[in-house]
This record gives structure tokens, C-alpha cells and sequence, in this order.
């Protein structure tokens, strides 16, 4: 499923990338529910742009850098 794929590299992406925010949502007991909401929407808009024709990798360069892959925070190198 594309979701699951999704939350284990967004969990990977942001750990590494975007520490302090991970940091904030443990805190905050709510990490997991961060992480299942963005490979949600993820998978929901690659699966929408898929059935209007474009290939997987295409539709996941779209959507994954606003959801999954998301910038580094300052600092982090």
C-alpha cells in the first residue's frame, strides 16, 4: 500500500532532515498521527493523478517534495 510506503519514508525524510519538527510532534504525542496524515494525503493525491493517466514516478514527483520530502530545516547538513 502506497500510504505505508509513504509513512516509513516520510519518517525517515524527517528524522533526518527535519529534527526539530519531529521533536515537536513526539512532544507533543502526536508524531505517528502527523506521519499517517501527510502519507494519507500522499497516496491520496498519487492514486487521483495516476487515474488521470500519469505514471507513478511522475505523479510522485509532484506531490512527495510538498508532503514526504520536505526541506531541511536551517541547519541541518
Amino acid at each position: 500500500m502506497l500510504a505505508d510506503d509513504y509513512a516509513a519514508l516520510a519518517l525517515r525524510h524527517w528524522s533526518r532532515w527535519r529534527p526539530g519538527m519531529v521533536r515537536e510532534f513526539r512532544e507533543a504525542g502526536a508524531l505517528d498521527r502527523h506521519v499517517g496524515d501527510a502519507a494519507k494525503r500522499a497516496a491520496d493525491q498519487v492514486e487521483r493523478l495516476i487515474a488521470k493517466g500519469f505514471q507513478r514516478f511522475e505523479a510522485e514527483e509532484m506531490v512527495l517534495p510538498d508532503e514526504i520530502l520536505l526541506t531541511p530545516e536551517p541547519g541541518v547538513e
